[in-house]
């Protein structure tokens, strides 16, 4: 075999081999997952996410593809109900 999954398995932190071997496989995964990225750094960018298979969108590496109004986000009607909705909200023409 060899390359980067048997050298990360033979570096991997021994809690990750723990989990692993106690049947927690997919926390294991996780977690050396998660160390990969911290080696790179890009995860801790403000707006930073990781998707399903750990790679990083951030500010840094997704490029802005707005150009001009009508090219941005368009919110659709169902999603803008749920946000008119929000449990907790103070209305602006109660405040005084």
């Amino acid at each position: 075999m060899g390359g980067r999954d048997d050298e990360a398995q033979h570096h991997r932190p021994r809690y990750c081999g723990a989990l692993s071997r106690s049947g927690f496989e997919d926390i294991a995964s996780n977690i050396l997952n998660m160390l990969r990225q911290r080696v790179t750094g890009d995860y801790l960018q403000t707006s930073a996410i990781l998707d399903r298979q750990f790679e990083v969108v951030s500010a840094v590496n997704d490029i802005n593809d707005y150009q001009g109004p009508g090219t941005g986000y368009r919110i659709s009607a169902e999603r803008w109900a749920e946000i008119k909705n929000i449990p907790g909200v103070v209305q602006p023409d109660t405040i005084e």
